[in-house]
């Protein structure tokens, strides 16, 4: 059963608003993919933000990961194709020298 199946299955119970922190950071996860959460979901996992400090630290952690990896991915230099030849070139001369 997929993480996703095992979701489904917990909120159709009918009992799903009490969350553990696997669960709610599952939701976290979830919604920073930019993905819809349910009514239910949504609200048990502001009830569950709202009494637990270790959710709300993975969610600011989260965030500052997903920022820098942002960040860091468009300060990268693309090279021309004809650079790219040349570093292969080197790369492999210096590889035969071995």
């Amino acid at each position: 059963m997929s993480a996703e199946d095992k979701n489904i299955a917990y909120f159709d119970k009918g009992t799903g608003w009490n969350l553990c922190c696997k669960q709610a950071t599952y939701l976290l996860l979830k919604k920073e993919e930019q993905q819809q959460l349910s009514f239910k979901e949504e609200t048990a996992l502001k009830f569950h933000m709202s009494i637990c400090k270790l959710c709300r630290a993975f969610k600011i952690q989260s965030a500052m990961m997903n920022d820098a990896i942002k960040q860091s991915l468009s300060q990268m230099v693309l090279l021309p194709h004809a650079d790219k030849d040349n570093l292969k070139t080197l790369i492999n001369n210096n590889l035969n020298k071995s």
